[in-house]
């Protein structure tokens, strides 16, 4: 069948893994990549076509923050293939820094590309979602089940994600759109060095840069293929791996019952000592 899949964030990591799982499995037969580095999209998009000749793909750079961004996309997207029945919000923007230490404009760029891009690039697609009875897959994170003070606005971010994205399959259900939620926990992608990229200088640590150890990373390509899965058998909500998210479940709903309790582990484990900058890790 014909299947033209946008994917965001998709010049590296997870969203490349993703792009190459949809086009090993042949569920697109057009792919729209959407990212900020024009020249590692259009090296995908070649390794993308070497791999299959005959699918057509669109490469869009573009800043999802910036303003009128996700109306470009999506205008983009519906004037070179008519539409679009997959869409993966998979763009997400971390800081590396403490709250008190991040820059306003960083926490407003922070905002937009994890929270206000895929709300208003779905909107801008709603139509063509609704008419070709497409599937919304939104990149979440298993962070939501505790609040964290050394991801608080990313977690924030997160946190709103997941309440729009079921607010939106309960509206979209009965126009035949799917709408999914993925809750990854930490992966093994150059998240966290792009991280480490955006510190100002001087900024103090923070205390869960560091990628975590290798049995609690998932494999990004294990990761992609359950995301790309969704399309086919599509789930309200995708834990991976379920491993690690439980265990963020669990926590979150020791705090919410003992306020004190969730409030001292986090602040003992995660929190940094603002005088000394270093982490309360234990």
């Amino acid at each position: 069948m014909s299947r033209v899949v946008l994917i965001t964030g998709s010049s590296a990591g997870l969203g490349a893994a993703i792009a190459r799982e949809v086009v090993r499995r042949g569920l697109a037969t057009a792919m729209v990549l959407v990212a900020r580095r024009a020249d590692r999209l259009d090296a995908l998009a070649e390794e993308l076509r070497r791999s299959t000749p005959g699918l057509e793909i669109a490469t869009i750079a573009a800043d999802l923050a910036e303003a009128d961004a996700c109306a470009r996309v999506a205008r983009e997207a519906v004037e070179r293939f008519g539409g679009v029945d997959v869409l993966i919000n998979n763009a997400g923007l971390g800081l590396p820094t403490l709250f008190a230490d991040a820059p306003p404009g960083d926490l407003d760029r922070q905002l937009a590309v994890n929270l206000r891009a895929p709300i208003l690039l779905t909107r801008h697609l709603v139509d063509s979602l609704t008419s070709r009875r497409g599937t919304v897959i939104n990149i979440g994170s298993a962070i939501t089940c505790v609040a964290n003070s050394a991801l608080g606005v990313y977690g924030a971010t997160k946190a709103g994600l997941a309440y729009w994205n079921d607010a939106t399959r309960r509206e979209l259900a009965r126009d035949g759109v799917t709408v999914c939620l993925v809750e990854p926990g930490p992966i093994g992608t150059d998240f966290s060095d792009a991280f480490r990229a955006l510190a100002p200088d001087g900024a103090r640590p923070h205390p869960v840069v560091e990628t975590p150890s290798g049995w609690m990373t998932a494999e990004v390509g294990d990761v992609a293929r359950r995301v790309v899965g969704l399309i086919e058998r599509p789930r309200r909500r995708l834990s991976v791996l379920r491993r690690m998210v439980w265990p963020f479940r669990a926590m979150g709903a020791l705090a919410r019952a003992f306020p004190a309790l969730g409030d001292w582990f986090v602040i003992r484990v995660f929190g940094v000592d603002r005088a000394s900058g270093s982490s309360g890790k234990v």
